[in-house]
């Protein structure tokens, strides 16, 4: 007889039914009637009736079906009455790990059927129950996993924290991996990137965190947050020439292209994916509140990159190496050297453009001077006062 194949490990909440809520409320959503059925089917699946009231309808799936939720509140009651009932004969019958079991039973059915206070509760009173370091650690990151499903970023905060904290106690190599991820996650949606793109980069070689990202979300994520917050020998480092990115970085349309246009300073090309992946980063539940942020932030990388290789260049020389009109990069460089990100300016007679942008290494040299500059004045007076 054959075997049959192992159906794969599902985790609740279903990150991927948010992101697709997300798109839903969007405006622009591609296959929205397609979009609509598989969360509907999944609904339906999963009995997710508080879910589907307080979530679905009637912003992402119009005005809710009175038999529909008829029938899941049926099938919610029932399952809830078989639940109460087993942790009753457990607590009658039974051991303290047998309770707990059923704590976690019936946390893991609000979980699944999208009630975030019910679930939320249900895991405090089964992490009362549970006594082990790693038992108590994933009904935590159960608890932030439930946060970022419902976008709330304080929750998130505070699970954080609780779960750095019963770290502390023990746990081992994974969980600790795995709140790498969600704190990244967290850091993203703060907007602390820098901080976010650092702990991605130490997590991508033993990524496991499958319940919370995809692995090749992990990597767009990585890939945008690097690019717009650290250095380039990090980029060469850690994402051009990384195995792990080069494996999966083909799974997100034109994100190779833009990652090699931009470290190879192939500025035309760079521009013509940009637009592509901007349209990537609004359409994304953690990415779309930023994408101004984004899109400013990773123009102004590449002016600058541009421009630390020229003490002066031509304004219609930068225009047509970045592939738009004179006017375009006048008005761009204007605004950013008028807000004080780009240290140059514009000969708007010659149209040229007069970098002053400060080498980073001649920068640590000119600091080092005025140490010891600084250093030499103090034990001057430091002498004269012995001398005295």
């Amino acid at each position: 007889m054959p075997f049959e194949e192992d159906k794969p490990l599902v985790y609740f909440p279903i990150q991927a039914l948010a992101q697709k809520r997300h798109l839903l409320l969007g405006e622009t959503c591609p296959d929205r009637e397609k979009v609509q059925a598989e969360v509907l089917a999944e609904v339906k699946e999963k009995a997710m009736l508080p879910y589907y009231e307080k979530y679905l309808c009637p912003g992402a799936l119009g005005p809710a079906d009175a038999a529909l939720k008829a029938e899941l509140q049926k099938q919610n009651d029932e399952e809830l009455v078989k639940l109460e009932d087993k942790i009753k004969d457990a607590k009658e019958n039974l051991g303290d790990i047998e309770v707990r079991d059923g704590l976690i039973a019936k946390a893991e059915f609000f979980n699944r059927i999208g009630d975030k206070e019910q679930a939320c509760e249900a895991y405090d009173v089964a992490f009362a129950k549970t006594v082990g370091v790693g038992g108590r650690l994933d009904n935590i990151l159960t608890k932030i996993r439930i946060a970022f499903f419902f976008d709330d970023m304080e929750m998130a905060k505070k699970e954080i924290d609780r779960a750095e904290e019963e770290l502390k106690r023990g746990g081992d190599w994974e969980r600790r991996n795995k709140l790498k991820v969600y704190k990244g996650i967290y850091f993203m949606g703060a907007r602390n990137w820098k901080e976010a793109a650092t702990l991605f980069l130490n997590v991508m070689p033993t990524f496991t965190a499958l319940e919370l990202v995809e692995f090749k979300d992990f990597v767009f994520y990585t890939v945008i947050l690097t690019m717009v917050s650290l250095d380039r020998p990090t980029l060469r480092e850690q994402l051009v020439f990384s195995p792990e990115v080069l494996g999966s970085i083909k799974e997100t349309p034109h994100l190779e292209d833009f990652l090699n246009s931009y470290f190879y300073c192939q500025y035309k090309t760079f521009n013509e994916n940009f637009v592509r992946i901007i349209d990537l980063v609004r359409a994304d539940r953690f990415l779309y509140r930023h994408a101004r942020y984004f899109m400013r932030t990773m123009r102004l990388n590449a002016y600058k990159q541009f421009l630390a290789s020229y003490r002066s260049v031509k304004l219609e020389a930068m225009a047509s190496e970045f592939g738009v009109s004179k006017a375009f990069i006048d008005a761009e460089l204007s605004s950013f050297i008028s807000s004080g990100k780009l240290t140059c300016k514009i000969d708007k007679v010659g149209e040229i453009i007069e970098s002053n942008e400060a080498d980073q290494r001649s920068q640590v040299y000119v600091n080092i001077i005025k140490q010891g500059d600084l250093l030499l004045n103090r034990m001057q007076k430091l002498s004269g006062a012995i001398d005295m």
